[in-house]
C-alpha cells in the first residue's frame, strides 16, 4: 500500500530533478522553460524542461495519467539530465510505453530549446492541446487551399486553349478520375462539352506568371499559347491539347457533368498520364520535390509553394496503432501487484 500511495503522489505533483549534466556544449540551447509533449500507454505525457547556462538543469512533470506501476519517470528524468538528452537512454522495463512517452515529450521539449520551433523562447509554450480551441465563423467563403491545374481544350474550330482552375480534385481511384468545375461563361466551359474531352496540366514555379496570366485572359477572343510563347501538344489518347512545358499531363475523357449551381462540375476518367523524366525518382514515380509546383489560397489570393516532404504516407502514423492496441489490453491490477 506505501508504494501505491507513493506513486499516486508523484501522479500529481511535479517531479523535480537537478542533477547537473556534463555531455553536451553549453550552447546548444536557449536558457528558458520549454514545454513538450509525447504519447503515453494511457494519454499525454506534458512535461517541462528547465535549460539554464545551456543546458538541462531540471525537469517537471506537468500532466500524465499513467497507471503502470515503478519508477519510469523518476528513472528517466534522472538519466536525461546525465545524458543531456534521449539518444542514448534504454526504455524502463514494464513500461516501454510510457517511457517513449517521455522521450517523445522531452524531445519536443528541446526541439524548442534549440531555435526549431519559432514559437518558443524563454516562456512557457503551452501545448495546442492544452489551448482551449475558439472557433469564429467566416460564414460559406472558401478557404480551403486548392491546386492550381491548367485545363487544356479544342475549341470547335480545333484551336488551342487553357485555362486556369482551381476548384478540382481527384475523384476516384478506380476508374481513375478527377473532377474539375467551371462557370458556364468560360470559353473552356464549352469546348469540354463539344469536344468531350480535356487535358490536366500541372505547371512547376518557373510558368507560375504563365499560369497566372490563364486564369485572366479569355480564350475567346486571346490565343493564349501565342501570347505566352508556351507549346500546344495534341494528346495522344483524347482530343485536347496538352502544354509541353509543364511536367505533369492528364489526359481525360469526360464521363460525367453536373450542373451544381454556378459552377458545372466535369468528371473526367484518366486515359493516361504523362510526366517529363526529370521530376522521377529511380522508381520510376513522381518525385513532388523535383515537381516543384504551387497551391492556391483563395482567402488571401496568393500562390504558395510546395516541394518539402514531412512524412511517409500510412506510415508516419502508424506507432499510434501499437498505442490503441495496448490500451485495449486489460489494465494491469496495481493493487494485485503490490500485495
Amino acid at each position: 500500500m506505501k508504494k501505491i500511495l507513493i506513486f499516486l503522489a508523484a501522479s500529481t505533483v511535479f517531479i523535480n530533478i537537478t542533477l547537473a549534466g556534463t555531455k553536451l556544449s553549453p550552447s546548444k540551447y536557449k536558457d528558458g522553460v520549454y514545454t513538450g509533449i509525447g504519447q503515453g500507454y494511457v494519454g499525454e505525457i506534458i512535461l517541462q524542461v528547465f535549460i539554464k547556462n545551456g543546458r538541462i538543469k531540471n525537469i517537471q512533470v506537468v500532466k500524465q495519467n499513467e497507471s503502470s506501476p515503478g519508477n519510469a519517470f523518476s528513472d528517466l528524468k534522472g538519466s536525461i539530465i546525465v545524458e543531456q538528452g534521449v539518444e542514448n537512454i534504454d526504455a524502463v522495463s514494464g513500461a516501454t510505453v510510457t517511457s517513449k512517452g517521455i522521450f517523445q515529450a522531452v524531445a519536443n521539449a528541446l526541439e524548442k530549446a534549440e531555435g526549431k520551433d519559432p514559437e518558443a523562447g524563454n516562456r512557457n509554450v503551452i501545448p495546442v492541446s492544452e489551448k482551449k480551441h475558439v472557433k469564429k465563423s467566416l460564414g460559406t467563403v472558401q478557404v480551403t487551399p486548392a491546386p492550381v491545374w491548367v485545363i487544356g481544350s479544342y475549341d470547335k474550330n480545333g484551336r488551342p486553349n487553357v485555362m486556369t482552375a482551381a476548384w478540382a480534385g481527384i475523384c476516384c481511384s478506380n476508374p481513375p478520375a478527377v473532377t474539375v468545375s467551371l462557370r458556364k461563361a468560360t470559353y473552356t466551359y464549352g469546348n469540354i462539352m463539344a469536344k468531350k474531352a480535356f487535358t490536366v496540366n500541372i505547371p512547376s514555379v518557373d510558368y507560375i506568371k504563365q499560369t497566372d496570366y490563364y486564369g485572366i485572359a479569355s480564350g475567346k477572343n486571346t490565343d493564349k499559347f501565342q501570347v505566352t510563347a508556351l507549346t500546344p501538344v495534341k494528346s495522344e489518347f483524347v482530343d485536347a491539347p496538352y502544354v509541353k512545358q509543364f511536367p505533369i499531363v492528364l489526359e481525360c475523357k469526360l464521363i460525367h457533368s453536373y450542373d451544381i449551381g454556378l459552377h458545372t462540375m466535369f468528371v473526367g476518367q484518366i486515359m493516361d498520364v504523362k510526366a517529363d523524366e526529370f521530376i522521377l525518382n529511380k522508381d520510376g514515380k513522381i518525385d513532388m520535390g523535383k515537381l516543384n509546383t504551387f497551391i492556391f489560397s483563395p482567402s488571401n489570393k496568393k500562390y504558395y509553394k510546395t516541394g518539402e516532404a514531412i512524412g511517409s504516407a500510412f506510415s508516419i502514423g502508424k506507432n499510434y496503432e501499437d498505442i490503441s492496441k495496448l490500451m485495449l489490453q486489460p489494465k494491469p491490477n496495481v493493487l494485485e501487484n503490490n500485495k
